[in-house]
Order: C-alpha cells, then sequence, then structure tokens
C-alpha cells in the first residue's frame, strides 16, 4: 500500500511506517503523485478536488487538520472515496492561542484587563470554549451563532448585524459559501464601522470570512490580530504592516495538537478498514518546565512565557519582506509551542487574583 503525506505531518512513520510512504510539501502534492497511490494524508494547505485525484487509484483521504473547507466532500462522497478530519485536534491550541492574544494586548495596554465587551462570532467546538474563556477573564461576551440558535430552544445568538460597540471580536467560523449562513466576507464594512476606536478584531478561523477589501478601507478604527489571510500563502504586505498581531496560521499550532491530528486520522483509517490495526507503542505527549527565578510576575507574564505571538509577528513581518516563501518557512518552523497543560511553571510570584485566573486558564 502506498501512502502519499504531507512532510509536515508529525508521526507519519509510527503510525503507517509498515507501508511505503511518499512525503512532500503539502503545497506541491499533485496528481501525477497520486497516480499509484492508496491513500492521501493532507493539511489545510492542499485543495483535495477531483483536480488532484480524478483517475487515480487513492482510496482514502486523511485531513490532520479540523477543517474541512480544503476537501470537496461531496465529489469524495460521488466518487466513494473514504475521508476523515481529526476534528477538534486543535480546539486547545486555537483557545489558548486567544488568551495568550489576549494577555499580549492587555501587556501592550491595547485591551483593558476588566469589563470588556466581547463578540465571538461561531460558537461551536472551538468557540464554545472561549467564550468560557472571555468570562472567566471578566469580559462581557455576545454570542453569534444562528445555526445553534436555530437548532438549541436555549441558544441565544446575536445577529451580525446587531453586533456594534464592541472592545473585542474573535471569529471562530468555518469557510462557506452556501447555505442560509455563508460567512464568505461575512465581515465586512458595516461590520467595521459598527464597532468602537480600537476594536480588536481577531482571526483564527479561515482569510476569507474576512473581506480584506473593505479591512483596508473602512477597518482602520480596529486593531488588527490575524493568523489567517485570504489567498495565503501570499500576504497583502499592507495588511501584514497594518496588524498589531500578525501570524502565519499556526494559531491551532502545537506539539500536542499536531500528535493528536495524526493519531486520529490513523485511528479513522483503521475503523474504515482502509488499513489493518497494529498494536503500536503509545506516543506520549512531552512536557516541558518554564522557571520565573522566584519574580513577582502577572498571569499575562506566565502565558506569554509559553507562546508570545508578538514576537512571532516581528519574525513574519521581518522575514516575509525579504522572502516571499517565509510563510511556509515559518509554519514548518513553529514546532515548539507546548499547550498549557503540558507546562509546568517554577518560580511565579503571582497576586492572589493573578493565582485565580491562571489557575482557571492553566
Amino acid at each position: 500500500m502506498k501512502i502519499v503525506a504531507d512532510e509536515n505531518i508529525p508521526l507519519v512513520q509510527h503510525y503507517f511506517g509498515t507501508h511505503e510512504i511518499v512525503l512532500k510539501p503539502g503545497r506541491a502534492i499533485n496528481h501525477n503523485d497520486l497516480l499509484d497511490a492508496d491513500i492521501l494524508l493532507v493539511r489545510s494547505v492542499t485543495q483535495v478536488n477531483a483536480a488532484l485525484l480524478k483517475n487515480t487509484k487513492v482510496k482514502f483521504v486523511g485531513s490532520a487538520t479540523t477543517g474541512s473547507d480544503h476537501i470537496d466532500i461531496e465529489w469524495l462522497k460521488q466518487n466513494n472515496i473514504k475521508w476523515a478530519l481529526a476534528e477538534g485536534c486543535n480546539a486547545t491550541a486555537v483557545v489558548e492561542y486567544v488568551i495568550c492574544v489576549i494577555a499580549a494586548l492587555q501587556k501592550l495596554q491595547l485591551l483593558a484587563n476588566k469589563k470588556c465587551r466581547a463578540g465571538v462570532i461561531g460558537v461551536g467546538r472551538i468557540g464554545s470554549r472561549v467564550v468560557d474563556v472571555l468570562k472567566k477573564l471578566d469580559f462581557d461576551v455576545v454570542q453569534c451563532d444562528p445555526l445553534r440558535a436555530q437548532n438549541e430552544r436555549n441558544f441565544i445568538s446575536t445577529s451580525i448585524e446587531e453586533m456594534s460597540d464592541l472592545d473585542f471580536v474573535t471569529l471562530h467560523t468555518p469557510l462557506t459559501k452556501t447555505g442560509p449562513y455563508p460567512t464568505y466576507h461575512l465581515i465586512q464594512q458595516d461590520f467595521f464601522q459598527r464597532q468602537k476606536q480600537d476594536c480588536v478584531l481577531l482571526n483564527t478561523s479561515r482569510g476569507s470570512v474576512i473581506n480584506f477589501s473593505d479591512l483596508k478601507l473602512y477597518g482602520e478604527n480596529l486593531l488588527w490580530c490575524l493568523d489567517v489571510y485570504e489567498h495565503e500563502p501570499d500576504v497583502d504586505f499592507e495588511v501584514l504592516d497594518l496588524s498589531v498581531i500578525a501570524t502565519p496560521h499556526i494559531a491551532g499550532y502545537s506539539v500536542q495538537s499536531k500528535y493528536r491530528g495524526t493519531q486520529m486520522v490513523y485511528e479513522a483509517a483503521v475503523q474504515q478498514q482502509v488499513i489493518p490495526a497494529q498494536s503500536l507503542p503509545a506516543v506520549s505527549f512531552p512536557t516541558r518546565e518554564i522557571s520565573f527565578n522566584d519574580s513577582q510576575i502577572s498571569w499575562q507574564d506566565v502565558v506569554l512565557a509559553i507562546f508570545d505571538p508578538i514576537k512571532l509577528t516581528e519574525q513574519l513581518k521581518t522575514r516575509l519582506v525579504e522572502n516571499s516563501a517565509a510563510f511556509d518557512q515559518l509554519r514548518k518552523e513553529f514546532n515548539d509551542r507546548y499547550e498549557f497543560e503540558f507546562i509546568r511553571v517554577v518560580g511565579a510570584k503571582l497576586s492572589k487574583d493573578d493565582e485565580n485566573i491562571l489557575q482557571q486558564l492553566i
């Protein structure tokens, strides 16, 4: 059995090593690579559709990511090709990315520490956890998810048109162009103009949920914090320059989320009888210690020691100007961020309030 896999998916050899494996950059996987392949393993950068798979031997597509907008699932179904997503594998990493962005903005005094009014757009697996975190941080939260309101009697959804005067907006919707509530270019001129001066706009979902042309024309009043962009990896340099935080689509990246994603795809392939089950040694998630030398710090200092989006922003802005391939290079190099659960904090002196917040977050 032959497997073609994105070279940036970890543990492929561990889970699929009894088969022939060909590793390639995800954006470089093409039709010819798959003519005699049985399994295709991808991340979100590979567009999986008829152009890629027609007249190949591929019988299973596994995506080690949680989104599906890069896969033509209907075409796979019509052609009897099995498929699986690693749904939820990166939820913790994205939620913790949001926490780190808030911490960074508060340290820069660009976001208040108390009584912010936040809007969460898309309140599914990730967004619902973000809502819980924001409430723990004493944010007043309004939620926008018309699909949940349609299906859940007790869920209160504020329409996108009614969301205004916010201090903080975070996007967690899938990218859809059809259906009753399409999200393509959902955030545009009218939305920008309804928000407060210096409202934070954070997007960790998909770039095209925001109309970037409108953002440049009408979003000057907002503080842009972007992890995703239209037309990745070709990032608009004007958008990059004007963003307070700009990271290379890594919000869902952690050592643990990547491990989790590969394991979930392997388990799906076994469950769907694409490959036989194997007796494999367990994969242990690594841990890390962070020391503060008994210094007096804040909860924000602790989470920023785990991951500081400002530092990564500086790298992206510097390197992308010098090298157009830096976006994907930085994504590939970003492989040492640990989730909070796997961090041991030593020597941190915090106020009682900060200690209580940290205990709720970590």
